[in-house]
């Protein structure tokens, strides 16, 4: 009877509709209980897709200092309760082990699409979120519910046959699963040759996190860091949380703009600009300024509105013996500004004993508790002295500075302990170095540079952007990192905008021949690569002429994806196959491109699309919404489903902020597939290298190896046209294994 019931359990279950046209996947066994089937990665296992017909035991290969994962996917006709999941060891020959505790468990989660990314996809629920196993769970019936199981070999792993077993148990029923796992006799290194920069928001990690004191954020963000590390992923800043500051010597006055067309008198005024409305932003002096008990103090000063009527905010902040702030003791006062210089001032009545300095603080606009007003002003020949004293307790309170006077003093304090753990430690091979001063922009908007107050363009910006940069390149080098930054300031010119790139170029250039420039295209070519040592290229503008022939003049080139190409291009989406984030590496080695870029990986939430005080929910919604560019609170735009989102917040409620998170990220299948893309870089690299170091009687397998290094078109002839079967790129993956192994195990000989 139980053998009869296994038969039309299998039955019914192999003549189910297929969700879709293709068969994948490897029948393992079945019963009135439970059936179980296996894929490998590099696929989407949809809820409904049959269990394949085709029976073939678990095996997957690996090279030491390599992860390769599979899926276990159970499917019980009736649901099964409380399931659990036992890895043991993984055995070898001669008593050697592969310990269970590099065998990970996940589920494979599903999110569900209602608005499908392009014409190529469809709604309905897709896989993406690899979760923890955290322990028995619930398997629903007549559903597929695959496990990810993925394997780390450690490096110099002893080459063959390991073979492990996978127990899976709940009320009444037990089944163990073996697999094998063929180690090559060869090992990944530590750190890619494939360089990246994929952007992770600290701000999003604290909003969903809940995340409540700066010691919180940098402990979860660096759980973050290292899964980006065990995916062999760089974060784009990683030294957001640690930077480089610089303190100008000899100023005065921090924030603002020295500037020389709108002046009281004299040369120079300052022009405050606050464009925020989340923040409060001011100019203010720099030093403390003393007072003494009982005295009465005078401030004053010129100011004109950018508007007239419009308002701005002077205060004067007080400080006790220590430094310490005294907000209580605030002399605040909000002016009517004018469409002319005019004068205005404040009669300070004797401070409080507490009281031994203040600080001057000069707002464009009315305060408020949020900061929400924006506006513009100028002042000029600010005052404040002691009313039996006619000398100006502000010496550049005319905002007239000596040149000669300033230095830069740059402090890598901060930024030197995390450069050792990211760099030296994690194995990071590139960094966006963030530089103060630069300007910024993309096509849609730009702006000039402004160091401590100083233009672009000035003097003074070249001098100080000289001692500033120049400090930095010979730290960078002094300590082994040079040629790991890349200085990313400008993103996507339009023609229009290249005389403004040249020219923050050239500034670089001048300040630090050494810096490596960085540029996102929308198209390669010479007509802005002269002034950048590194261009990224959209994925499905990518010239492989014109990448061939500036190759050869010593540039760099990497490709990104994001919102854009969409199909039938390689593409980062949710909603489409699996196999496109592995291949892109493939396509990246065989064009000769050094790096790939996602703009993104934790883009949980648009604050134009969600409502006021809400968090979109990625576990629930997987649309990104379009942010930025002119877009409006409330307007809908999409960019596609997962695109700047390969990883997941832990919290899966994430307006509820009652609990805090301090685990790091959940991965996703695409973000799995794309690290097996780049080690499969790492394959084509070391095959590459074993052939100019190969010895002369391995004829026969250099031949080989320089046919398997020219990936046919069978596999992919250009970014959109592109194999759909993984099987064909782990076949041409096994053979490169095989071949490498020989070739290897050759040169040691």
């Amino acid at each position: 009877m139980e053998t009869i019931s296994r038969f039309l359990l299998l039955l019914a279950i192999l003549l189910s509709p297929p969700a879709r046209g293709v068969e994948y996947g490897h029948f393992i066994s079945a019963d009135s209980s439970c059936a179980l089937w296996w894929a490998e990665g590099t696929y989407k296992i949809m809820k409904n897709d049959p269990v394949p017909g085709n029976q073939l035991p678990i095996s997957i290969s690996s090279a030491g200092n390599e992860y390769e994962a599979f899926q276990l996917v159970l499917r019980p006709p009736n649901g099964k309760t409380d399931v659990a999941v036992r890895v043991g060891n993984l055995l070898g020959q001669s008593g050697r082990v592969i310990s269970s505790k590099n065998v990970s468990v996940k589920h494979v989660a599903y999110v569900n699409v209602t608005k499908p990314t392009d014409s190529d996809s469809r709604d309905g629920e897709w896989p993406d979120p690899l979760p923890d196993y955290g322990g028995p769970f619930t398997v629903e019936a007549d559903r597929n519910h695959p496990l990810w199981i993925r394997v780390f070999v450690p490096s110099g792993t002893t080459p063959g046959s390991y073979r492990g077993e996978i127990e899976l148990s709940a009320s009444g029923w037990r089944k163990v699963v073996p697999f094998e796992v063929l180690v090559w006799s060869f090992s990944l290194p530590r750190s890619t040759h494939l360089r990246s920069s994929f952007g992770l928001s600290t701000e999003d990690i604290t909003t969903y996190h809940n995340l409540r004191t700066p010691d919180e954020l940098r402990k979860v963000t660096d759980l973050y860091y290292q899964c980006l590390r065990d995916h062999r992923m760089c974060p784009t800043s990683p030294f957001d949380l640690y930077p480089i500051h610089v303190r100008v010597l000899g100023l005065d006055w921090e924030g603002g703009e020295f500037v020389n067309d709108m002046v009281h008198s004299g040369r120079t005024a300052l022009k405050v600009v606050d464009e925020s409305e989340t923040s409060a932003v001011d100019a203010h002096t720099t030093q403390p300024i003393p007072v003494l008990p009982g005295a009465t103090y005078d401030l004053s000063w010129f100011a004109i509105a950018e508007k007239p009527d419009r308002q701005y905010t002077v205060i004067v902040k007080c400080y006790d013996s220590r430094g310490s702030y005294l907000p209580y003791d605030d002399v605040l006062r909000i002016f009517r500004g004018s469409s002319t210089w005019e004068k205005d001032s404040i009669v300070i009545s004797p401070f409080r004993d507490a009281v031994k300095s203040v600080s001057v603080h000069l707002m464009p606009t009315s305060w408020d508790l949020k900061g929400t007003k924006t506006g513009t002003a100028f002042f000029d020949d600010v005052v404040f002295r002691s009313a039996s004293s006619d000398k100006n307790l502000l010496p550049q309170g005319d905002f007239e500075v000596d040149l000669n006077a300033v230095s830069v003093n740059v402090d890598f304090s901060a930024f030197d302990p995390a450069a050792r753990r990211y760099l030296d430690e994690f194995g990071f091979n590139s960094f966006n170095l963030r530089l103060e001063g630069l300007g910024w922009g993309s096509f849609y908007q730009q702006r000039s540079g402004v160091l401590h107050g100083f233009p672009q363009g000035t003097p003074e910006y070249d001098r100080l952007m000289g001692q500033y940069l120049s400090q930095v390149e010979k730290h960078l080098e002094q300590n082994g990192w040079l040629g790991k930054e890349y200085i990313y300031w400008f993103d996507e010119p339009n023609r229009k905008d290249y005389p403004f790139v040249r020219e923050g170029m050239m500034n670089i250039r001048r300040a630090a021949p050494k810096l490596t420039r960085f540029i996102t295209e929308h198209q390669p070519g010479p007509d802005i690569m002269d002034v950048s040592e590194i261009s990224c290229t959209i994925f499905d503008r990518v010239d492989r002429e014109v990448v061939a022939e500036l190759t050869q003049q010593g540039r760099e080139f990497w490709s990104y994806l994001c919102t854009a190409p969409k199909a039938p291009w390689v593409s980062l989406f949710i909603d489409h196959d699996a196999i496109n984030l592995r291949i892109w590496p493939w396509m990246s080695y065989q064009w000769k491109l050094k790096g790939i870029l996602i703009w993104r990986v934790n883009y949980w939430n648009s604050p134009e699309a969600s409502p006021a005080g809400t968090l979109q929910n990625p576990w629930v919604d997987p649309m990104s919404y379009m942010t930025g560019y002119g877009t409006a609170n409330g307007q809908i735009r999409y960019w596609g489903n997962g695109d700047g989102r390969l990883l997941y917040p832990p919290n899966r409620n994430p307006n509820d902020h009652s609990k805090k998170y301090l685990a790091g990220p959940v991965c996703s299948v695409r973000l799995e597939n794309l690290r097996d893309g780049i080690e499969d870089y790492e394959y084509f690299h070391l095959l590459e290298e074993a052939v100019k170091n190969a010895r002369l009687n391995q004829e026969t397998l250099i031949e080989k190896a320089k046919s398997l290094l020219d990936v046919p078109e069978s596999i992919f002839s250009d970014g959109r046209t592109f194999t759909k079967d993984p099987q064909m790129l782990l076949a041409h993956r096994k053979q490169i294994g095989e071949v490498l192994g020989e070739l290897m195990k050759g040169s040691e000989q």
